[in-house]
C-alpha cells in the first residue's frame, strides 16, 4: 500500500505543470480579457497601459530613454493617432481555447487566441488572427497582445524565463 501512495504522489507531481493555475486565477484571467475586449471595442486605448506588467513598461521606457510616464503619454498620443481612422468591425479573446502553462522559472501563463476584423481606410477590411499572453508577475494577472515581433522580443527581454515557449503564429488576411 505504500508503494501505491508513493508512486500516486510521484505522478501528480510529475504531471502537475500541466495544470498551471487554479479556478480563482482562470476567472481572474476571464474577467481580465472581457474588461479589455470591451475597452478595445470603445477604442478606449488606455487599457494597454492598464495591463501591461509593469516590469515591462519600464523596460520599454528604458530602451527608448524616458521615463514611463513620458512614454505612456507619448505612446497614448501615436496609439490614438494611428487607430483614430480604424473600425474595429470585431474583437474577440476566445478565452475557451485558453492553454495554460508554466515558464521552467515557475512562471504561469496562459495564452489566448485573439482575432480583430478592422477596416483600415486605404486598405480595406483584414482579419488578424494572433495571441494575448497572460502572465503572472509578483502575484498579479496581466496580459500582453503578441501582435508584432518587437512585443515579442520584448517580452522575452525582460521576461527571459519566456525564450523557451513558443508561441503561435499570427495571421493576417484581407477579407472582401
Amino acid at each position: 500500500m505504500p508503494r501505491l501512495i508513493l508512486a500516486s504522489v510521484l505522478f501528480l507531481a510529475t504531471n502537475l505543470p500541466a495544470f498551471a493555475f487554479d479556478a480563482t486565477d482562470r476567472n481572474t484571467i476571464i474577467q481580465e480579457a472581457a474588461g479589455f475586449v470591451r475597452a478595445v471595442q470603445h477604442k478606449n486605448y488606455d487599457v494597454f497601459f492598464d495591463t501591461v506588467p509593469p516590469r515591462m513598461m519600464r523596460a520599454l521606457a528604458a530602451q527608448s530613454h524616458l521615463g514611463v510616464d513620458a512614454l505612456e503619454s507619448q505612446m497614448e498620443t501615436q496609439i490614438d493617432k494611428a487607430m483614430a481612422p480604424v473600425v474595429i468591425d470585431s474583437f474577440d479573446m476566445d478565452v475557451s481555447a485558453m492553454q495554460s502553462g508554466h515558464t521552467k522559472a515557475g512562471r504561469a501563463y496562459a495564452t489566448i487566441p485573439t482575432t480583430s476584423v478592422i477596416e483600415i481606410p486605404g486598405r480595406g477590411a483584414l482579419r488578424r488572427t494572433d495571441t494575448t499572453l497572460a502572465l503572472q508577475d509578483n502575484a498579479e494577472w496581466y496580459l500582453i497582445r503578441l501582435d508584432s515581433p518587437a512585443q515579442l522580443a520584448l517580452l522575452r527581454k525582460t521576461y527571459p524565463d519566456f525564450r523557451a515557449i513558443t508561441f503561435p503564429k499570427d495571421t493576417e488576411e484581407a477579407l472582401q
